[in-house]
């Protein structure tokens, strides 16, 4: 059942977001009723599954161009609940156009795709078996980062039919796969609960650190391949164009669709999700600021300004847990930095180093913004 709670900007397909960016932030893990929904699928497979059925008939079929995949192999969804460990792992899910309206407001460009605001994030405790253990079951070898160069593992559903393709599918390198510390799922459940259908029931991958549509939901098929995924969705969506790049038509003429790389890892980025007045004395304002921030490595610091950057000072991390998961973070703001209108900035800063972007150009398809968090205040 989908949440009621959402706001849908789609109908078909169906891809909705929170309406309170308020309310999201006040949870470490975000609840399912406010997990946003993205699809590129017109039609879902909502009521196609139920769990007495997909016990007994839900399988991946797993090949590929190894040796030991030259006869496709078959996993059922029985065996991924009875025969690995079930493996828990809290990670924050991102729609690479997240913050997509606020890239075209900021650069005063038009983008193509659903104006996501600032919710097409949530952080949820995954469950389900290790995807790593289910390749080395099939045979695949159990090696170093250098033995895997050259290979990618490509998922697809071929569930449903899809806006520009007639499946679903992304891929990764084999090396995160197989990362004993990367941490990849074929999961499940969502905060201990069985997936919801919107949310990729019976099965899907879970590859944290990684934007969310490598993560393919309904996943029925894992393929090994020298090649990254042939899917419309890896080869021609999905990549940060230069900023040359205005139409469709260019990036085709031009041949820019193969000279990007896909996208993969999360940038380093950070919201300003609200703002309330913590005192109820006329003589005195204190106010809040809160907001979320996320990255491929943990969150080491988030910073805020009021004066247009010229100065920031850190932020409280609130919350983070373990290395997937989103920080939630927090600041006080009293009468002397307080001016009647002014503009809450905020910057993260992971622990590799990344920073948050004080400018960031517009790209076509207004994927992977992260320019600096930001929310307009009335003293």
């Amino acid at each position: 059942m989908r949440a009621p709670q959402l706001q849908v900007l789609s109908k078909t397909p169906y891809n909705a977001e929170p309406p309170s960016l308020a309310e999201l932030a006040q949870y470490p893990i975000t609840p399912l009723r406010l997990a946003y929904a993205r699809n590129h699928c017109t039609f879902l497979p909502c009521h196609a599954f139920d769990l007495k059925s997909t016990a007994g008939t839900y399988a991946v079929r797993i090949d590929g161009e190894l040796q030991c995949l030259a006869k496709e192999k078959v996993i059922t969804y029985q065996d991924i609940l009875l025969r690995f460990p079930r493996k828990e792992v809290v990670a924050a899910l991102v729609c690479a156009g997240n913050r997509r309206a606020k890239m075209a407001e900021k650069t005063g460009k038009e983008v193509k795709g659903i104006k996501w605001g600032d919710g097409a994030a949530c952080n949820i405790r995954w469950a389900g078996a290790p995807l790593r253990e289910v390749l080395l079951s099939v045979g695949v070898p159990d090696g170093d980062h250098n033995s895997y160069e050259g290979f990618h593992v490509c998922f697809a559903s071929y569930v449903a039919p899809c806006e520009d393709d007639g499946y679903y599918g992304g891929s990764i390198p084999l090396a995160d796969a197989m990362s004993e510390e990367g941490d990849a799922l074929l999961a499940y459940e969502m905060n201990e609960e069985l997936l919801t259908p919107d949310h990729g029931f019976p099965l899907r991958i879970v590859v944290p650190g990684t934007y969310g549509m490598r993560w393919v939901k309904w996943v029925d098929r894992i393929t090994i391949s020298r090649q990254e995924s042939p899917n419309f969705y890896q080869q021609r969506d999905y990549k940060i164009l230069p900023d040359t790049v205005t139409s469709k038509e260019v990036a085709e003429s031009q041949g820019w669709w193969s000279r990007v790389p896909s996208m993969q890892h999360l940038a380093c980025n950070s919201v300003v999700a609200d703002v309330c007045r913590l005192s109820s004395r006329p003589d005195e304002i204190r106010l809040k600021v809160a907001g979320y921030a996320y990255s491929r490595w943990p969150i080491a610091r988030v910073e805020i300004s009021v004066d247009n950057g010229r100065t920031w000072e850190d932020a409280c991390i609130k919350y983070q847990e373990g290395r997937w998961s989103w920080a939630l973070w927090e600041a006080e703001l009293e009468n002397g930095r307080l001016k009647r209108n002014m503009v809450v900035l905020s910057r993260a800063i992971d622990s590799f180093g990344n920073e948050q972007e004080l400018n960031y150009k517009w790209n076509l398809r207004g994927v992977g913004y992260s320019g600096l968090g930001e929310r307009l205040v009335e003293v």
